[in-house]
C-alpha cells in the first residue's frame, strides 16, 4: 500500500484530514489523534457528515478514558502507541488505513530521533501489512523532523502557507 505525508498550515490541518478520511469511508481504519480529543475529531468527522463507524481511534490528548472503544495512550509512550498500531493493523481484514494527526505534536514529549524512529517503524509496518498511511503535519513546526522522515513516505505533500504562495507542489522521495 501507499504512504503519504501531508505538510499543509495548521489552519487548513483538519479540512484535508475531513477530506482523507471521507475518501477512505468504505475501508476500516486507524486514526491516532495527537492534537485534538477523540470526542472532538468524531464531532467534526460527523458534522462533516463522516462515518466514524469503521474507524478505531487512539487519543493521546485525553488521559482518562471516556468511552470503552477507544485507546488512550500518552504520546510520551511511543512503544506503546506502536504496539497499539501494530496490532489493530493486523486486526483489520481486507482494505485498511491508519491516520496519524500532527505529527510534530510528538516532539512536545520525545526527542526527535525516537519520533523519527517510530515514524519509520509504523510506516514499515503499515506497509508490509498493506495497510495506507496518512500523517499530516503543521508546516511551520518540527521542520528537523520532517526532513528525517520524507523518505519514509511513498509521496509527500507539501502546502504552502498562502500569504507565502499560492502553488502547491507536490513533492516525491
Amino acid at each position: 500500500m501507499s504512504s503519504l505525508l501531508i505538510i499543509t498550515p495548521v489552519e487548513k490541518l483538519q479540512k484535508k484530514i475531513n477530506k482523507i478520511v471521507s475518501s477512505m469511508q468504505n475501508c476500516t481504519g486507524i486514526y491516532v489523534s495527537l492534537n485534538k480529543t477523540q470526542k472532538s475529531i468524531e464531532e467534526t468527522l460527523k458534522k462533516n457528515k463522516i462515518k466514524t463507524e469503521k474507524i478505531f481511534f487512539i487519543d493521546c490528548v485525553t488521559s482518562e478514558k471516556q468511552k470503552e472503544e477507544v485507546l488512550h495512550i500518552s504520546p510520551r509512550d511511543l512503544e506503546k502507541l506502536s504496539y497499539a498500531i501494530s496490532s489493530f493493523i493486523k486486526e483489520i481484514k481486507g482494505e485498511k488505513f491508519l491516520i496519524i494527526d500532527a505529527l510534530s505534536t510528538l516532539l512536545i514529549y520525545n526527542d526527535e530521533n525516537k519520533v523519527a524512529a517510530f515514524v519509520k517503524e509504523i510506516a514499515d509496518y503499515a506497509s508490509e501489512n498493506n495497510a495506507r498511511v496518512i500523517a499530516f503535519s503543521p508546516s511551520t513546526k518540527g521542520e528537523e523532523l520532517l526532513n528525517k522522515i520524507f523518505n519514509f513516505f511513498d509521496k509527500v505533500e507539501k502546502e504552502e502557507d498562502e500569504i507565502k504562495t499560492r502553488k502547491k507542489q507536490d513533492l516525491i522521495y
